[in-house]
């Protein structure tokens, strides 16, 4: 492992330690990037209901303009005035 020639050679049992754990990195890596993985039943269901529940939020009417349907927009407070007055 070392380029050192005073270097130890590893036991046995680190060795095999040590070569688990590349294989297991090369292996998540060969996942991570060609995604081998199959498809599970569950993973069908959650994206399902995922996309249930986006289309039920689509279907709400939500009201992004912070409720200002509510309030009287043509009205502006003293405060706001004084800014814009000359």
């Amino acid at each position: 492992m070392a380029s050192n020639n005073n270097a130890t050679q590893l036991s046995p049992v680190l060795k095999s330690f040590v070569d688990d754990l590349k294989a297991d990195i090369l292996a998540e890596e060969l996942i991570v990037q060609h995604g081998l993985l199959g498809t599970t039943e569950r993973d069908v269901e959650d994206e399902v209901s995922h996309l249930a529940s986006q289309d039920d939020r689509a279907d709400e009417e939500d009201d992004f303009d912070n409720d200002e349907n509510l309030h009287d927009m043509t009205a502006v407070s003293p405060t706001m005035r004084a800014i814009f007055e000359d």
